[in-house]
C-alpha cells in the first residue's frame, strides 16, 4: 500500500518539474506547460480518490494522535 502511495507522490513530483521545465523553455505561455499541470492535479485527485477507497475497503487504518 505504501509503495503505491509512493508511486503516485513520485508521478506528482515528476509532472510538476516538467511543469517548471516548460515554463523555463517555453517562456510560460506553452501547453506543455498546462498540460503537465492539468496532469498533476488529476493525479493528485486519483491519490485522494485512492486514499478514500483504501479507507473504506479496510486497507488502510486511522492512527489516533498519541
Amino acid at each position: 500500500m505504501n509503495y503505491i502511495i509512493l508511486i503516485f507522490f513520485i508521478f506528482i513530483i515528476y509532472s510538476l518539474a516538467s511543469a517548471l521545465y516548460y515554463m523555463m523553455k517555453d517562456g510560460g505561455g506553452s501547453k506543455r506547460m498546462v498540460k503537465a499541470l492539468t496532469l498533476r492535479v488529476g493525479i493528485s485527485i486519483l491519490l485522494f480518490l485512492f486514499i478514500l477507497f483504501s479507507f473504506w475497503m479496510g486497507w488502510i487504518k486511522p492512527a489516533g494522535v498519541a
